[in-house]
């Protein structure tokens, strides 16, 4: 039996999520200054429990929980992964497509959050999250 979270609990890890990404605290990095995007990558690949390894599996740990509640590919990007879906042959096929989107679809959302520009949007965002959450919930209860 899959644990759907509550109304608030999925707020909270919205609202944790949003913070990881747009007020992760950098301070410790203070005096530290890249000269190019090598020497970034060398810092992130090659120094242990870097900030951006932290933030990296902040957000990956978030992404897994908020997963279920996040909305699939919109617009363009569910034409493209339906007309995909229908040229596919096998269920391997299948499933490589659907983990290929399942990792844009959680770029897509953390972008979409580092976007927003106001309160109003922040809630619609976290409404649509809900309705995923209650259809969900809905479902598990019809099950049983």
């Amino acid at each position: 039996m899959t644990n759907i979270l509550t109304s608030q609990q999925l707020s909270d890890e919205l609202n944790k999520l949003k913070s990881l990404i747009n007020d992760f605290d950098y301070s410790e990095l203070r005096n530290v200054t890249f000269l190019n995007l090598e020497s970034l990558y060398t810092y992130i690949s090659e120094v242990e429990d870097n900030p951006f390894q932290r933030q990296y599996e902040a957000l990956q740990a978030s992404l897994d929980i908020l997963e279920p509640y996040i909305p699939f590919a919109i617009g363009e990007r569910a034409r493209e992964f339906l007309i995909l879906a229908s040229q596919m042959t096998t269920d391997e096929e299948i499933e490589a497509l659907k983990q290929d989107y399942l990792e844009r679809m959680r770029l897509d959302f953390v972008n979409t959050i580092r976007m927003i520009q106001s309160e109003e949007e922040w809630k619609y965002l976290t409404q649509i999250c809900e309705t995923i959450r209650q259809s969900k919930e809905s479902q598990m209860m019809y099950q049983y």
